[in-house]
């Protein structure tokens, strides 16, 4: 969770605090009096539950997204790669699907192609200000239980999003530990999680 993000969680929390102290006074009520002072663990207790839900579905929501704004990229993701490795100079094209499970605190992507299937870790959605652009960084295995094997192919993805009225697209570089570097673009095309490649060539 990003500094910005975690200021905006403490301004808000204090806004709701406040908020919760007027309507206390609205029913006469001191919060420095011994019958204030009781409220304040109900107090607590409503500012807790209202991050509770924030944080499970309350940003997702319209309006309500916006109160700690993070992108939705929850879904599966349909596009191409291409990559080259330095040492073969090797060209390699093709389709992929990638799997986006999201939620306020945590990500997980997952991709697939007829091929091979890829696992992250290390997952980083940021954003930046300055250019207005979001950024998802990660780091993938094609191992699921084993990604500190250096056998194994790993590699770091980097790719920005772009929306429009129609769709949402990711495209952006991924190197890997043999020697390769490539490309990735991609395109949102259900919200839905897809269980393998075929699946979601399916869906498109």
């Amino acid at each position: 969770m990003g500094k910005n993000t975690i200021n905006r969680i403490l301004y808000i929390t204090l806004i709701l605090a406040v908020v919760g102290v007027f309507i206390l006074k609205l029913f006469h009520i001191n919060i420095l009096a011994k019958e204030g002072l009781i409220k304040i663990p109900s107090l607590l207790s409503v500012i807790v539950l209202f991050w509770g839900f924030y944080f499970s579905m309350g940003w997702k929501l319209p309006i309500l997204k916006y109160l700690v704004y993070k992108e939705n990229l929850n879904g599966t993701w349909l596009g191409y790669y291409s990559s080259k490795n330095f040492t073969s100079n090797d060209v390699f094209q093709g389709e992929i699907a990638v799997v986006i499970r999201q939620s306020f605190l945590s990500l997980n992507v997952k991709s697939f192609t007829d091929k091979y299937i890829n696992y992250s870790f290390g997952e980083v959605l940021k954003y930046d200000s300055k250019s207005d652009t979001h950024q998802l960084i990660y780091l993938y295995s094609q191992s699921q239980f084993n990604p500190t094997d250096d056998n194994i192919r790993k590699g770091t993805s980097e790719l920005k999003l772009y929306c429009n009225i129609k769709s949402k697209e990711l495209f952006g570089d991924f190197w890997t530990n043999h020697n390769s570097k490539g490309d990735l673009k991609l395109t949102k095309i259900t919200k839905k999680y897809s269980k393998s490649f075929l699946e979601a060539k399916k869906i498109k």
